[in-house]
């Protein structure tokens, strides 16, 4: 495609072009995605020293035709004497110029796209989602935590990718047969308008509580960034709410006074959906979910009232998408927990249950610990840290949550980044008075497991699916699974 065939309003071009009309392959934000022929896309950072434009030189090194930006972007430039050998296209609205370079170069999409915003259970409605669109023999893609998943295998950085990105996944997806997808959306995505030129069909929110305040600086800041999806979403999009959470009885009520069709879901008499779970065995449940004047009842290897949650919005979302309800829930049995939800490891030789989780919240941290207490007859151990460089004021919160709920308490370090790891144990264990403090989070990991005898349950929470330990720069392979399966194997040993 010619540059002169994607009709840009531009002010002005600046920079040195060698080719007025150069042919167009791509567009791309991120510097380090660039291809040749693509179309560099340089915004605004968080900050003056993250402006896309600052990395233009690296864009073009790696094939980029062109940058495109806005004057303020191109003052940037100038400071850095990119002007002499890079063809800068200067325009005044960067969103809609986006908004409009995507729809030309990515115009397919499945026709049934979910979305789904909140704090905790995005990863694991997507994931419970896929599996049933996939029981039906359907294919679709997934996009969030764990990547990209179903019909197409990335990993990403982020939740919720970029613009591009998002529209070119989509694109393959459909070109490769997929008619669904599923997106998890931050609330860093809605303030950064990631999502734009994405067709809801369906949207659900989950919930809201303290995360992410190194970023939005307060609850109301947060729910906020959250709220940009009314300004998105169509009319025609159905919302399902979680009407259980105080932040989704808010949501529910500025989404219903807009005009929007909802459909609630919790365990409380006023949800249009209302569940009940029974207890079964460590690594399973019954859950009951009432619609209408039907009761469907069915066992399923997810554990925890929240779970039951998560799988009734995806049982909504799906069908919403056209497939009988039913049908649907005649498949939750055959469901698979999500890598690191809530994940059932073993049991040990002296008779202690084993889960990990991906707990990294204190609302999540609450819920998950309130649940693994209704199950053991003995005690509750508990192996935790907290991420470094992220909201620090989650540390204290969660510190008391684990010494309200927990009878042993190892803290240990969960990816400090470049933040001082002795520091971060010091403020959780001001608030957990006993707990036992060991830095290396695998020798924690034994540790607990070591300590736990019969009847106890062992939660290891914070990292989940996560592959790696973040040390400074340094990324070491570390899942929490793995080393509790070995912790677990080689105490069967002796």
């Amino acid at each position: 495609m010619r540059l002169s065939d994607l009709h840009i309003k531009e002010i002005e071009r600046k920079g040195k072009w060698s080719n007025e009309d150069p042919d167009i392959s791509g567009v791309e934000t991120y510097s380090l995605r660039v291809e040749k022929g693509d179309i560099f896309f340089a915004k605004a950072g968080n900050t003056k020293n993250s402006h896309g434009v600052l990395f233009s030189y690296e864009a073009i090194e790696r094939g980029a035709c062109l940058v495109i930006t806005d004057t303020e972007g191109y003052k940037l430039a100038v400071d850095k004497n990119f002007e002499a050998t890079i063809p800068f296209l200067l325009v005044e609205d960067l969103v809609s110029t986006l908004d409009h370079i995507c729809k030309k170069f990515y115009p397919s999409k499945p026709n049934f796209v979910m979305g789904i915003t909140g704090t905790n259970g995005k990863t694991s409605v997507v994931n419970f989602s896929q599996q049933l669109i996939e029981k039906k023999n359907r294919s679709c893609v997934t996009i969030g935590t764990l990547g990209v998943c179903g019909i197409i295998s990335l990993r990403t950085e982020n939740t919720t990718p970029d613009q591009p990105f998002i529209a070119r996944i989509l694109q393959m997806a459909k070109l490769k047969g997929a008619d669904y997808a599923l997106l998890e959306v931050s609330s860093h995505s809605l303030v950064q308008q990631r999502i734009n030129g994405v067709a809801f069909k369906v949207f659900c929110f989950t919930n809201l509580s303290q995360d992410h305040l190194d970023y939005h600086q307060d609850m109301e800041t947060y729910f906020q960034a959250k709220l940009r999806i009314l300004d998105i979403l169509t009319l025609d999009t159905i919302i399902i709410v979680n009407i259980d959470d105080e932040y989704g009885r808010i949501f529910f009520s500025k989404a219903k006074n807009r005009g929007f069709k909802i459909e609630t879901i919790g365990f409380g008499d006023t949800a249009d959906v209302k569940l009940r779970v029974t207890q079964g065995t460590p690594d399973t449940q019954f859950i009951e979910i009432k619609k209408g004047d039907l009761i469907y009842g069915f066992k399923t290897q997810l554990i925890g009232a929240f779970q039951a949650l998560n799988l009734g919005m995806a049982l909504l979302t799906c069908e919403k998408f056209g497939f009988e309800f039913k049908e649907l829930v005649d498949f939750c049995k055959l469901l698979k927990p999500v890598p690191g939800r809530l994940e059932f490891v073993g049991k040990t030789k002296k008779g202690a249950l084993v889960y990990i989780d991906f707990a990294h919240t204190p609302d999540a941290l609450k819920h998950l610990l309130k649940t693994l207490g209704g199950l053991k007859k003995g005690d509750l151990l508990l192996v935790f840290g907290a991420g470094g460089e992220r909201d620090k004021d989650k540390r204290k919160p969660m510190g008391e949550i684990a010494f309200k709920y927990c009878d042993l308490i190892y803290v240990t370090d969960d990816n400090p980044r470049h933040e001082d790891a002795k520091s971060i144990r010091k403020q959780i264990m001001q608030s957990c008075p006993g707990a036992v403090e060991i830095e290396d989070r695998a020798e924690a990991i034994t540790t607990a497991i070591q300590k736990a005898g019969l009847n106890d349950v062992v939660i290891i929470a914070g990292k989940g699916h996560e592959q790696v330990q973040i040390i400074r720069d340094n990324y070491f392979p570390f899942n929490d699974f793995e080393q509790a399966s070995i912790a677990i194997e080689l105490m069967e040993q002796f």
